[in-house]
């Protein structure tokens, strides 16, 4: 540290590039440099190259146990696309490197709207939180059960919302892990023809309101469902889903407009069509031993409308904060984070071990599972063993359609172009970025990887005070204290 702010001029420079970064803790090093020239004359405007010839680029990963400052700025883009689509945006892009516009009409706010859970079936007894009641009490009069391993099926203790058992199975030689992996491989299909039989159900649903025959392919041409999702992981190890889905209107001339449909399509249709699509959708999975399995969704789902006086914004805020989350999460606070990062970082300073608890043996288990599957000729082409500590999930934790709202990427060039915006006309700060928007300048640049995190425990810890007074000054920014 002594060595780091010893120089004032080198300091300023390294400061600057981790605030650039977001205060990112696991910063990815680049060695190299770029320049911005004339498209003509080749005269060089601007140069980059640090001190100790070093880039810092923020590493972008989407996990709060992995990066807290990348997750932060994840989960505030995806506040604004689950926003977005239930209250609209307006856009705020400057420049061409905002082309992809980031607004929604506010017009979505009068669509009608619901939001649903989604839930997985059965498995096994599992421990549970009862809300101060017994876990699993035996029966007045009966006798004391036990599975054919030998174990007690009841359970006397009352769980608190806490208590590292919830999710652990009674019996784990009884709980069905297969099925668990697999369920957890397919989840993405199963949403997909869910989706296919809304559109159905909607068909038959409209048949009865109207009092006309509806097909699907006349469904389809007046009525369009958006949505947007996140998957939670569960503590017995599977995934469950936090739907946002909205009636859109389609317009034959122009596909991409946001309209409202018709006035016999509410929010009550929607939340009986997704019910109904619920209740019959299935996916014929794998057999790797030999049983036929099906995935379903589980019987405790629900479907709720989304009326005017919810408040929207704060319903958008309950699904970014599970887009941080993994589906391993119980699993990765246990795990070291260097364990979760690429090897040759497990001596950097980012990458340093810290005490954790072991994780629960159930876990382990379906993560072993996941991975023994991953070798199985029916479980070709799962990729299971690349995606066993997320005990078999494959998808993306956040998801939506097409049409439902802005895009990350569109947020992202929108915050790119702010700050070119606010760096342009400054080269005498040795900014070759500061040209990118200027035509008749190029920038030319050349860099390498030679890491991740930063090198030395004195810069980690500088890092994190920076990342701290930063955070601060927002805080105290929101409640009025500084401008």
């Amino acid at each position: 540290m002594v060595e780091r702010v010893s120089d004032p001029a080198g300091y300023r420079r390294w400061a600057g590039q981790v605030e650039r970064t977001g205060h990112c803790i696991r910063p990815v090093r680049l060695v190299g440099s770029a320049m911005a020239a004339d498209r003509t004359s080749g005269e060089v405007r601007a140069s980059t190259g640090d001190g100790d010839g070093v880039l810092l680029v923020a590493c972008g990963d989407r996990r709060e146990t992995v990066c807290p400052p990348c997750a932060a700025t994840y989960k505030r883009d995806a506040w604004h696309v689950f926003a977005a689509g239930l209250t609209g945006r307006e856009d705020a892009g400057q420049g061409p490197r905002a082309a992809a516009s980031a607004s929604v009409p506010e017009t979505v706010a009068r669509h009608p709207a619901v939001f649903a859970t989604l839930t997985a079936p059965s498995f096994g007894a599992v421990h549970s939180y009862r809300d101060g009641g017994v876990c699993h009490p035996v029966r007045q009069g009966g006798k004391v059960r036990r599975c054919p391993h030998g174990v007690v099926r009841s359970c006397g203790m009352r769980h608190g919302p806490r208590d590292r058992t919830l999710g652990a199975p009674l019996c784990l030689a009884c709980t069905d892990l297969v099925s668990m992996v697999l369920w957890n491989a397919f989840v993405g299909e199963l949403w997909r023809r869910t989706t296919i039989y809304v559109y159905r159900a909607l068909a038959r649903l409209a048949s009865v309101r109207t009092g006309q025959a509806v097909t699907v392919r006349s469904v389809r041409r007046v009525l369009r469902v958006s949505y947007a999702k996140v998957a939670e992981g569960q503590r017995r190890g599977v995934v469950h889903l936090h739907v946002i889905a909205r009636l859109d209107g389609v317009c034959p001339d122009d596909p991409d407009a946001l309209l409202p449909p018709p006035a016999w399509a509410d929010a009550a249709l929607l939340g009986e069509a997704i019910r109904e699509a619920a209740g019959v959708v299935g996916v014929p999975l794998p057999s790797p031993d030999g049983r036929m399995r099906v995935a379903e969704w589980g019987t405790q789902f629900d479907v709720r409308a989304i009326s005017a006086g919810d408040d929207r914004r704060k319903l958008a805020g309950y699904l970014a904060k599970y887009s941080t989350k993994t589906v391993g999460a119980v699993l990765d606070d246990a795990v070291p984070r260097d364990a979760l990062w690429d090897r040759e970082q497990a001596g950097s300073a980012g990458g340093r071990r810290r005490h954790r608890v072991p994780p629960p043996a159930h876990l382990g288990a379906l993560a072993a599972t996941a991975a023994r599957l991953a070798g199985h000729p029916a479980c070709a082409g799962l990729r299971l063993a690349r995606h066993a500590s997320a005990f078999g999930y494959r998808g993306h934790v956040t998801s939506k359609s097409r049409k439902y709202s802005t895009t990350f990427a569109a947020l992202r060039a929108v915050r790119r172009a702010w700050r070119i915006a606010h760096r342009a006309g400054t080269p005498s700060e040795g900014d070759p970025w500061a040209f990118t928007d200027d035509p008749g300048t190029v920038v030319v640049s050349s860099w390498r990887m030679v890491g991740v995190g930063h090198t030395s425990l004195g810069d980690l810890a500088l890092a994190e005070s920076l990342a701290r007074e930063h955070r601060q000054a927002r805080q105290a920014a929101r409640v009025g204290l500084l401008e």
